[in-house]
């Protein structure tokens, strides 16, 4: 089937694009940094690092940041602050660094080089720029119809009881994330088009995500499923080994660090993966075509 066909070549071809995968490590680490940094200083000079290891040698302890005194304030606006930049600095990021990979992942061979990864981000960077925020604002509104006006609606509501409000909230969810694959197929697919076909707009690529998913709904669709719960299964498992490892020293802390950077490595392989499914999957169907 083309669909364990695609997955099977995409995963190949991710393997291939390592060398784009860790220029984006590398830069959301860079970014990350910004913010972890300063803030790391700021609890340290808050107070003892011996009494901070105290504390949360056994998990997440709030006593900890209580100590902080009036400097928790100003750590608290720099971090929100912080955060937002980092967002949107990372939107960005992303819209450019993705141009480069999806280069990558085509069909025809390319020299991955520095060069050759920077000048098709760059040429690729408002068209993907556009697609994303456009498929990521549908996102936010589906999410907000769907989830949040019911979640008001039960904020509101004093009469349903909690067995009810728990089964609404679980019906709302599910239902967003019906879509919910079929709006990244969107982005994916026109991005990957994007890149075969330099000079066509971004809207014009938009308009083939959207036409490709509808003329290959069910293969594109169990495929972008497959990918998405492979890659919530490795947050789950991510999430269990992290949450239970607690270092109680400086060499501990440090190998938790090489290991949370090597998983995030992994993740970014694994959205990698997606990207080379979905244009694999594009590519054959246009061979088909022709």
């Amino acid at each position: 089937m083309k669909i364990f066909s695609s997955i099977r070549s995409g995963f190949g071809r991710s393997l291939k694009s390592w060398k784009g995968i860790l220029i984006i490590w590398f830069y959301f680490f860079i970014l990350v940094s910004v913010l972890v940094i300063p803030i790391k200083g700021g609890l340290i000079s808050g107070f003892d690092r011996s009494m901070i290891t105290d504390k949360l040698t056994n998990g997440f302890n709030l006593e900890v940041f209580a100590d902080l005194g009036s400097s928790l304030k100003s750590l608290l606006s720099f971090l929100s602050v912080g955060v937002l930049l980092v967002l949107l600095v990372g939107f960005l990021l992303n819209a450019f660094l993705t141009g480069g990979l999806f280069n990558s992942l085509k069909k025809e061979p390319v020299n991955l080089s520095a060069s050759e990864f920077f000048g098709a981000a760059a040429k690729n960077f408002w068209s993907f720029l556009i697609i994303i925020l456009i498929i990521t604002v549908i996102i936010n509104f589906l999410s907000g119809v769907i989830i949040g006006v019911p979640m008001a609606i039960l904020s509101a509501s004093e009469t349903i009881s909690e067995k009810t409000a728990f089964s609404i909230r679980i019906a709302a969810v599910s239902i967003f994330l019906i879509p919910l694959p079929i709006l990244l197929l969107v982005a994916d697919y026109a991005r990957a088009w994007k890149v075969v076909n330099e000079k066509a707009s971004c809207f014009k690529a938009l308009g083939f995500g959207f036409s490709q998913i509808f003329r290959r709904f069910w293969p594109s669709y169990t495929m972008m499923l497959i990918l998405l719960l492979i890659q919530v299964l490795f947050g789950w498992l991510v999430f269990r080994i992290l949450s239970a490892w607690k270092p109680v020293t400086g060499g501990g802390v440090f190998l938790l660090f090489l290991f949370s950077q090597f998983l995030f490595y992994i993740r970014l392989l694994l959205k990698t993966w997606r990207y080379a499914s979905v244009t694999i999957l594009m590519e054959e169907d246009q061979s088909d075509k022709n």
